[in-house]
Parts: C-alpha cells; sequence; structure tokens
C-alpha cells in the first residue's frame, strides 16, 4: 500500500508539472522510478504509460479553452513522428553522447532566456487561432517545428515536449498557454505508439503504471487549471526553470554514464 501510495504521488506531481509545462512529465517519473529501484529496461515503458495517460487528460481540458486549427496540428505532429523516427536510427550512426551534451546546452540556453527576458507582446495571428485561416509562411513554421522537435527527440531521447515548447514559443510566435498546449496534443499520438511497441516488448509494470496513472489522472486535470490561471509571462517564466531542471539533469547523467 506503501509503495501504491508512493508512485500515486509520483505520477501526481510528475504530469502535474508536465501538463503545466507541456513536457509530459516523463523529465521527473524517470528518474524517481530509477531511484525506487525499478529495472532500467522496465523505466521508460512504465513511464510512457503515465505520459499517455496525462496527455489524453490535459489535452481534453486545455482544449476546452484554448483552441487551434486542425491543419496546425498535423504540420507540426505528422513531420514530429516521422523525423523522430529517423533521430532513433541516426543514434545507432552518430556520437550520442556528444549529441545530447550539444543539445541540452542549447536547451538549457533556451530556457534561461525563457526566464530573464521578457517577451515582447506580439498581434501573431497565430496567438488568436480559433476559425480563423492562417498565412503559408505560419504552417511552414509549424513544419519546421515539427520537423525539428521530432529529430532533436529522437536522437537525444530527450522527448518531444521538452524541444517542442520552445520551439513553438520562439519559432512560431506561440504564447505559452498555446504552446503548452498544442505540446500537449502532440505528445498524445506519439504516446499512444510507444506505449503499443513497449506493451508488445512486455516492459511495462503495471503494478507501477497504474497507480502513476491514477496520479496523472490528477495531475492531467490539476495542471491545466493552474496553467491557464496564470499570467503568460508567469508562466513562460516557470515552464524556463522547469526545461532548465530537466535539462541539468539529462547533462549530468550522460555525463556521468
Amino acid at each position: 500500500m506503501l509503495d501504491v501510495i508512493i508512485y500515486l504521488i509520483i505520477g501526481l506531481m510528475a504530469t502535474m508539472l508536465g501538463s503545466m509545462s507541456g513536457l509530459g512529465g516523463g523529465f521527473l517519473a524517470i528518474p524517481s522510478l530509477i531511484y525506487l529501484g525499478v529495472p532500467l529496461q522496465y523505466v521508460v515503458g512504465t513511464s510512457k504509460f503515465m505520459v499517455f495517460i496525462n496527455s489524453i487528460v490535459s489535452t481534453y481540458r486545455y482544449s476546452r479553452r484554448i483552441r487551434f486549427p486542425l491543419k496546425l496540428y498535423i504540420c507540426v505532429v505528422v513531420p514530429m513522428i516521422l523525423t523522430a523516427y529517423l533521430g532513433a536510427y541516426l543514434v545507432v550512426l552518430l556520437p550520442t553522447k556528444i549529441l545530447k551534451i550539444a543539445i541540452g546546452v542549447v536547451l538549457l540556453i533556451g530556457s534561461i532566456r525563457m526566464i530573464i527576458q521578457r517577451q515582447k507582446q506580439q498581434n501573431n495571428s497565430l496567438n488568436n487561432i480559433e476559425g480563423q485561416a492562417l498565412p503559408m509562411r505560419n504552417y511552414m513554421s509549424a513544419v519546421l517545428s515539427g520537423t525539428v522537435a521530432g529529430l532533436v527527440a529522437g536522437l537525444s531521447g530527450l522527448g518531444g515536449g521538452i524541444v517542442n515548447v520552445p520551439m513553438f514559443i520562439y519559432v512560431l510566435g506561440l504564447n505559452p498557454h498555446l504552446a503548452v498546449s498544442l505540446s500537449m496534443a502532440c505528445i498524445l499520438p506519439s504516446a499512444l505508439s510507444s506505449v503499443i511497441r513497449h506493451y508488445i516488448d512486455d516492459v511495462i509494470v503495471w503494478n507501477i503504471a497504474i497507480p502513476l496513472s491514477v496520479g496523472a489522472v490528477l495531475g492531467g486535470w490539476i495542471g491545466p487549471r493552474i496553467a491557464l490561471s496564470m499570467k503568460r509571462e508567469t508562466l513562460r517564466k516557470i515552464i524556463g526553470v522547469i526545461i532548465a531542471l530537466a535539462t541539468i539533469r539529462i547533462i549530468l547523467e550522460t555525463l556521468l554514464s
């Protein structure tokens, strides 16, 4: 019973922060499970099931307040899925340790920028897009964002959200609330495909995944509520801090491995 409560709390905290920042929650759940002694080969699959549940709940919560055109979503998620496979293939050909450190440094710089730099108010139509047709350049930027995010995620194993959110804010010019909402929606199909693969490989520990996912339902419900109640500047700084902490963990983990 104590173990169940611990896993539930981990799921709640990881997905609450994950759905607030658009990262999903794996960045916190994975090191927590490793620390608790879960065998490494089962950590990713078990955590990914939690992220999948969180993406369903939080996407639903955000969609009730924030809507974006389906074309924009497709322009991001399709190339992201395709290039993620390409990135995963290139892992066997390229020096991944150096790549992870380099990517981590770039993301860390971006996250620090999010924390200390005040974002200019934008009149970009991407910030008020419900029911509007967007210029072609915005869709092209969305394709570029998804392409780069998928490739970097596949190469580094960082996950799409940690790359997507800064890309959405600084490449697409989205406001933080819309960036987080779109990121969680983009996580959903890739998380589903990963869960199917992990289920086939039998690397999901269900007596851990289920309490994690119960916490994920709560976290996916609470996180968006907190995020949507924040001012844009405050949310952007919080996202920057969370990405910075997650990136520092990844850099240290890579250096010590």
